[in-house]
């Protein structure tokens, strides 16, 4: 009985509202849902800073990601988000992107500072200088973080250098990228 309820029903159910969006629209969007991809992409900024005498940069990664990265390179579970752990996992985080990203100003392999890092929402934000006494000319930078994990990992650097915006861009068959200025 109760099945012949709900099939009498099924018509005025289908033509339903549900809260602002209909029945047809609520479907589109599982189905939208259902096939969503993952993106791997860090984004840096870098800029020349002349009152310090470096290159400064700022880069975002997922949190998970890099959870997931450093558990494997330290053999232990690794989570970030908990109090106090990224000053307990600053010299694990600082040793991964100094072996993953080498920087060479005008010719020169220059070595990165890492300072330090925070957590903004859901990306772990990182701060690195590149020390360097003037405005470069060229820089050749390869990227190479999460690729051992992420094959379709990109590496994005933005760099504004005397007032020009350029962009690298590094990704697994192309790990190294350079610009002139």
């Amino acid at each position: 009985m109760k099945y012949i309820f709900l099939f009498l029903l099924m018509p005025f159910l289908s033509q339903a509202s549900y809260g602002n969006h209909d029945a047809d629209e609520l479907r589109f969007r599982e189905s939208v849902n259902i096939t969503a991809h993952k993106y791997y992409l860090s984004v840096s900024n870098l800029k020349y800073n002349a009152k310090v005498g470096a290159l400064q940069m700022t880069s975002r990664f997922f949190i998970d990601d890099l959870e997931d990265v450093l558990s494997a390179r330290a053999d232990e579970n690794i989570i970030l988000t908990e109090d106090g752990n990224l000053t307990k996992h600053k010299q694990l985080i600082g040793d991964y992107f100094t072996s993953r990203l080498r920087v060479k100003v005008d010719g020169d392999l220059i070595p990165i500072d890492y300072l330090g890092s925070e957590i903004d929402n859901d990306q772990l934000v990182l701060y690195i200088e590149i020390p360097v006494d003037r405005e470069p000319l060229e820089i050749e930078m390869r990227f190479t973080a999460l690729m051992e994990l992420f094959e379709d990992q990109k590496n994005m650097v933005h760099l504004k250098i005397r007032g020009e915006r350029k962009t690298l861009l590094m990704v697994a068959k192309k790990k190294i990228d350079s610009v002139k200025f």
